[in-house]
């Protein structure tokens, strides 16, 4: 069972929920009746505004595990920048030679990646790691996105060649590693756990009209394709460090798109994750406990979300009688000291086993 929350900060008219980390803490964005788009901050339901110092946009994009902001904001000219909130302090992210800059991902230890456009309109990546920027531009490539950075340094993100053909990349201590879904047309590569785990999408061959999208996961060399039963589209956007996968489907047939919906991929199997009176829903991140969020459309406005899903009970059942039958062994049938973990300790390390349903 899968139980939703919706985000709604106050005086908003709608929101939308970008990040979250595995204290629970969520970032987005939402308009006032004004018209005005402010960030915020939802901490166990305390809502805090990110508005950065004289700005008249601020838009949140991620949020690490000390609770670092990255995102946009707008000046008084309308024009944007990106910027850094590190408790409540503010710093604007300026590469060298960009004219526009738009931070993605940022990881535990605050270096940030993400993309940035230079005076001839030409989008490069870079990485920012404590104020010295590295530009990423893949060998040979016409365009590159940094999207997503893990604990490890390790970057992807996607290139376009000089005949307009998208690629995959993985930066991994100053070498890149191209990545092609075998039989795509095109492969995008948009997020890495700290397992070095990476999901995106492909469009297989033949369909490189923009009608057909299929996902991928790809772990230590291995692709394994992500289709959602019965959808024509299968869009993951982010992936934990257990593994579990979110992103959007859409149904529909000939390439007309009928609707739109989040899910949730986990130790093999699909859930779909729909906010009650959702007309079009997608999932954006989701921390290592599970917990999810994204934006829904309902009631005539879009609306951020939380989706928790309910430990399944008959599993910890069987998880703690299997705990407590290997407890009771003596150092000796065990071949080693007697087992000391806790029932919590085996639950955090066995938890992708058999997800709930």
């Amino acid at each position: 069972m899968t139980t939703y929350e919706t985000i709604d900060p106050p005086g908003s008219i709608y929101s939308v929920a970008e990040g979250i980390n595995n204290k629970g803490q969520i970032v987005g964005f939402y308009q006032n009746s004004s018209g005005q788009e402010f960030g915020f901050l939802d901490s166990g339901g305390k809502y805090t505004t990110i508005d950065f110092p004289g700005s008249i946009q601020t838009i949140p994009t991620a949020i690490n595990a000390k609770g670092q902001i990255v995102g946009t904001y707008a000046n008084s000219s309308s024009v944007s920048y990106a910027f850094l909130d590190s408790g409540g302090t503010y710093t604007t992210l300026d590469v060298p030679g960009a004219i526009y800059t738009d931070p993605l991902s940022i990881n535990a230890k605050g270096q940030i990646v993400g993309i940035f456009k230079d005076s001839n309109l030409v989008e490069h990546g870079f990485l920012d790691s404590y104020g010295t920027y590295t530009i990423l531009n893949v060998p040979g490539a016409a365009e590159t996105f940094a999207m997503s950075i893990n604990a490890s340094g390790q970057i992807v993100g996607t290139y376009q060649d000089s005949s307009g053909v998208d690629h995959g990349f993985l930066y991994s201590h100053g070498t890149y590693t191209i990545l092609n879904v075998p039989e795509a047309a095109d492969t995008y590569a948009l997020s890495i756990n700290d397992e070095g785990q990476i999901v995106g999408s492909y469009q297989p061959n033949g369909e490189n009209n923009g009608s057909h999208n299929e996902g991928f996961l790809y772990s230590h060399g291995t692709y394994t394709i992500l289709d959602f039963p019965g959808a024509i589209n299968t869009d993951p956007l982010n992936i934990n460090d257990k593994g579990q996968v979110v992103g959007y489907y859409e149904d529909g047939s000939n390439g007309s798109i009928t609707s739109e919906h989040g899910f949730l991929y986990s130790g093999g199997v699909y859930t779909t994750i729909d906010p009650p009176a959702s007309i079009g829903a997608g999932a954006d991140s989701l921390n290592d406990a599970g917990q999810i969020v994204g934006s829904y459309f309902g009631n005539g406005t879009e609306n951020g979300f939380l989706a928790t899903k309910a430990r399944d009970f008959h599993f910890d059942n069987q998880l703690s009688q299997l705990v407590q039958t290997i407890a009771s062994f003596s150092p000796t049938e065990c071949g080693s000291s007697p087992i000391s973990k806790t029932r919590d300790d085996v639950l955090g390390q066995t938890d992708h086993l058999a997800p709930p349903h």
